[in-house]
């Protein structure tokens, strides 16, 4: 399952595509935290602000692709620490959905 990445898109899950820092060429995208382009951004971040983001690097060190997608411990503490990148509520619908039955298939 965590084979296919997801152009542009950080193992957070936001489309670096979608934003207007890549777009004007201000930032680069994180990539997929399996990625080699996820070890380059972790460099640069180690580089120019002093520490990496906690939520590549974990993705990075687990091989693991897109926490949304292919981590089973998501939302884990790096995101519940947010506020970045995602809302309390938005973690808490994706707990509370993650536990309910699947709906009934029509």
């Amino acid at each position: 399952m965590g084979e296919m990445e997801l152009a542009g898109t950080g193992a957070c899950g936001v489309n670096c595509l979608a934003c207007r820092l890549s777009v004007k060429g201000k930032c680069s995208p994180c990539g997929a935290g399996s990625s080699s382009q996820a070890a380059r951004k972790l460099e640069a971040q180690e580089r120019l602000i002093g520490a990496p983001c906690p939520i590549l690097a974990c993705a990075a060190a687990r091989g693991t692709a897109h926490c949304l997608r292919d981590c089973p411990e998501f939302p884990c503490p790096h995101f519940e620490d947010g506020p970045y990148p995602f809302s309390d509520g938005f973690l808490n619908m994706q707990l509370r959905r993650r536990k309910a039955p699947p709906p009934p298939r029509q």
